[in-house]
């Protein structure tokens, strides 16, 4: 439980709802290959109406895969291959937003020193992380790739 309520304050940080950080912890650790919505009700002690929100937000996010078992209703749910890539990509996003922002500030400020300085700085700081961190996960999609066909040759 420590762990779940641990990811949902991180969630919380990222601006996502903390259920949604309490239901993928849920996922991360189960011994199951998928877990259903009454489930992740059971396990997290939460509401049908906050499990149905948190699975639908983490699906759309695309952190989150419904899974389909033959002869069975209901839907199930597991964390998804791609999950981290995602939450990733999503801080990717910001950075970029952030670059931008800071650039658009240079431009209404250029007649203003200090103003103009910092907001360079800004830029500049956003734009060094936002390339860095596009090679950071390039890198990351080789060494894993190189990873698994070894495995696979093995």
């Amino acid at each position: 439980m420590r762990f779940a309520e641990d990811v949902s304050l991180l969630f919380e940080v990222w601006g996502l709802p903390p259920m949604a950080g309490r239901v993928w912890a849920a996922l991360l650790v189960t011994d199951q290959p998928h877990l259903s919505a009454a489930d992740l009700q059971e396990q997290i002690g939460a509401s049908a109406g906050s499990i149905s929100a948190a699975v639908t937000t983490l699906t759309r996010m695309g952190i989150i895969d419904r899974v389909w078992v033959p002869g069975d209703r209901r839907s199930y749910y597991a964390t998804s291959t791609a999950a981290l890539e995602h939450l990733l990509e999503r801080k990717a996003e910001a950075l970029t937003q952030m670059v931008a922002l800071a650039e658009r500030g240079v431009e209404s400020f250029s007649d203003v020193d200090p103003a103009k300085a910092r907001l360079e700085e800004m830029r500049d700081f956003y734009a060094w992380f936002d390339r860095e961190f596009d090679a950071l996960i390039e890198q990351w999609r080789a060494e894993h790739r190189m990873e698994q066909e070894r495995e696979d040759s093995s």
